[in-house]
């Protein structure tokens, strides 16, 4: 009833005041002075914006909202759609938009390789799209895939006009990708002069002596990539505790150098350190979930904890997604044999063993005469 009431007080004091657009002529409520708004008649009139007011504030809020003509909604609703449709155009269809507004944060969730292969594919088809290009370089440069970002500068970027922040930045992934790739052919040239007198193995342990004394002259130079230098002087290193230095400095410098991260990882694992060993795998796991070395690494850690069909899956992962990697295959046989799948253990042992020179251990391990854990350990 009371409801009612104040609908009939307010049909009332409305009455004949309406135009035909909904807007209100005059004050209808000018007689009643309650205090209430005289359109709810429960809350009290909100007088801080006009003095004259009638009305509570969420009462003229909603008249207002009210006054706004249907048609306004849908116009805005298609300039939205074309503004959408326009730019899917640009990239090459709604499915590619969809792609490249999620690449940053599928790459955040650490599918950084599917990311950048997808942003790649949709470039391919759409090579005029700079902000395709610039994405993509700029996924490459942050995560340490400096392939990817190189290809898209030199492929889609070269030779186009881009605003000056733009170029600021390019400028920047340049002279990073520069440094990058003189390290690269440093490391070739070096490895060539010296190796191609190596003629046994005493020459080769002294040649791998003079590589990393040669390399260590180029520490502090900033036209090479301090990171990979760290990364090869532990690549090239005998020693363990001296390698494992190195490939530190490189994380320090790069944290993105999954590679390193992997190795010390398993330098942890061969030491009984599994704690150590999950800690820094689940820290660059969370970053890049499709690291092949990464994935081998953790497949290992999980088989000789016991954790058999997950050490499969990461084996079976790393395996899919680059079989040439080290150790790879050879953790995929460990891991199927270890699961009961010895058939297929043994099928690959086969195809690859002409080409491919596994480790003793190997052998032994699926022979029954060593355990996982003697495989993994020591």
């Amino acid at each position: 009833m009371e409801n009612a009431q104040q609908k009939t007080d307010y049909q009332e004091a409305t009455a004949g005041n309406h135009t035909n657009n909904g807007g209100y002529t005059g004050n209808p409520f000018e007689n009643m002075t309650d205090g209430l708004c005289k359109r709810c008649r429960c809350r009290t009139i909100d007088c801080s914006e006009n003095p004259e007011s009638v009305l509570c504030r969420d009462c003229r809020e909603e008249l207002i909202r009210l006054k706004i003509p249907r048609v306004f909604y849908l116009i805005g609703a298609v300039a939205i759609l074309l503004a959408a449709l326009t730019f899917a155009a640009s990239i090459g269809g709604l499915r590619n938009l969809s792609t490249y507004l999620k690449s940053k944060s599928m790459a955040g969730e650490g599918y950084i390789i599917t990311v950048l292969d997808n942003l790649l594919d949709i470039l391919e088809e759409n090579p005029q799209n700079k902000n395709l290009a610039i994405r993509l370089a700029d996924l490459g440069m942050e995560y340490a895939y400096y392939d990817y970002a190189a290809y898209s500068i030199d492929n889609y970027l070269a030779g186009k006009e881009v605003s000056d922040s733009e170029y600021d930045k390019l400028t920047s992934y340049i002279r990073k990708l520069d440094a990058y790739y003189a390290t690269y052919d440093l490391y070739e040239e070096i490895g060539e002069k010296l190796f191609s007198n190596a003629s046994d193995i005493e020459d080769v342990t002294g040649v791998l002596e003079e590589f990393r004394r040669e390399l260590s002259g180029y520490i502090g130079e900033g036209e090479y990539d301090q990171a990979l230098l760290y990364y090869y002087l532990g690549y090239m290193s005998t020693d363990e505790q001296e390698r494992i230095s190195y490939l530190q400095e490189c994380i320090n410098l790069n944290p993105y150098f999954y590679d390193a991260q992997a190795q010390i990882a398993t330098y942890y694992r061969r030491n009984g350190e599994l704690e150590k060993a999950r800690r820094q795998l689940e820290e660059i796991y969370q970053v890049n979930k499709e690291d092949y070395a990464v994935l081998r690494s953790y497949a290992t850690l999980e088989l000789v904890e016991g954790n058999l069909a997950q050490g499969l899956d990461y084996a079976s992962q790393a395996y899919e997604i680059y079989p040439e990697g080290e150790y790879v295959i050879d953790t995929y046989i460990v891991a199927l044999a270890a699961n009961g799948m010895m058939e297929e253990a043994q099928i690959l042992v086969e195809q690859y063993a002409k080409d491919y020179m596994f480790d003793e251990d190997l052998y032994h391990f699926l022979d029954g005469d060593i355990t996982l854990e003697e495989y993994y350990i020591g």
